[in-house]
């Protein structure tokens, strides 16, 4: 088997941190060497899953305000800020060179990070098949699947994370989701800054490299993208960010906005709502693994729903209108 390809980036323009891969993926055939993309943005910008509708994830308003490209990858999973402060990891494999069932490709392809996160004295684990975590709390954002014959795996370290940013551009239901949002993200994320490390981000990319080769059990080789291959990015950019492709899956209705948020593996935000005597009642529920940690009611009219929101605290979301009484 040939030795892996590694591309050592460093600081790029947004679009090439998600078009290089796309377009090595789309190449990958027998012949084309498994590649290892390391970079980071020069500058931030939003991701969209492949199965988000744009404007029931993001305000495009605000994101054109705040001067935020979106990029809508061809891999799922949800939407994403990145910007500087953040260290890309992209494998891009040959489906045969990986193993079969997916949570053995992330246990492959995760190895390095997590080993990177350790030999830096931190406590990383693996949880949920592919949510890295340190001190039980997610430091990396991470996902996958398969474009043609290539097995793909990408991933971040943060650094820093602007919160504000993140919350800001979500197009949310009401302004009690957004709120409880931001707050499960500051107590559910953890950064390299949170950490006080004092390590640079070329030190631990240099890490990853090394990483990277002891988990892989193969050569990695420095490589340099082809002529062909810019090409190629160059052109994946201009689809990934196109109108037509933004607006994939958008139907002619008006799109709502998004009722659910996944934080991390254990932390949701979800909203629902219900007509009971007389009252038209919103709620804005966290959630760990289907249980209420916090609420957030309101209605029309209004009033005080304080003993309520106590009472839903340790339920299931699916028993909240049941428990209800007024």
């Amino acid at each position: 088997m040939k030795p892996i390809r590694l591309i050592n980036l460093g600081a790029v323009p947004p679009w090439q941190t998600q078009a290089i891969y796309h377009a090595l993926a789309e190449r990958m055939d027998d012949e084309a060497q498994d590649t290892i993309v390391l970079c980071r943005p020069s500058e931030p910008y939003l991701c969209l899953g492949y199965h988000q509708v744009f404007e029931s994830i993001f305000d495009p308003s605000e994101c054109a305000r705040r001067g935020l490209p979106v990029y809508r990858r061809r891999l799922g999973g949800g939407a994403t800020y990145l910007d500087e402060n953040q260290i890309f990891y992209q494998c891009i494999f040959h489906h045969t060179h990986l193993p079969v069932m997916l949570k053995d490709i992330y246990s492959s392809a995760l190895a390095a990070p997590v080993n990177t996160l350790r030999g830096l004295g931190l406590s990383a684990e693996l949880r949920e098949t592919n949510e890295i975590e340190v001190n039980g709390r997610r430091i990396a954002g991470t996902g996958g699947g398969r474009i043609e014959d290539a097995a793909i795996v990408v991933g971040n370290i943060l650094f820093d994370f602007d919160y504000e940013a993140m919350t800001a551009v979500w197009q949310t239901p009401w302004p009690s989701f957004r709120l409880l949002a931001q707050k499960a993200l500051r107590q559910r994320i953890i950064t390299m800054k949170d950490l006080a490390l004092n390590v640079s981000m070329e030190q631990v990319t240099d890490l990853l490299i090394e990483s990277f080769a002891t988990s892989m059990g193969r050569e990695l080789e420095t490589g340099e993208l082809t002529p062909e291959e810019w090409q190629a990015a160059e052109e994946e950019a201009q689809e990934l960010a196109s109108p037509d492709y933004l607006a994939l899956h958008k139907t002619n209705s008006i799109p709502e906005p998004m009722r659910t948020l996944k934080i991390s593996a254990r932390a949701f935000i979800r909203y629902d709502e219900v007509q009971m005597d007389g009252y038209g009642v919103r709620g804005s529920f966290w959630l760990s693994d289907d249980v209420i940690q916090e609420v957030i009611l309101q209605s029309t009219p209004e009033r005080d729903w304080n003993f309520e929101e106590e009472k839903l605290r340790g339920i299931l979301f699916s028993d909240w209108k049941e428990n209800i009484e007024l």
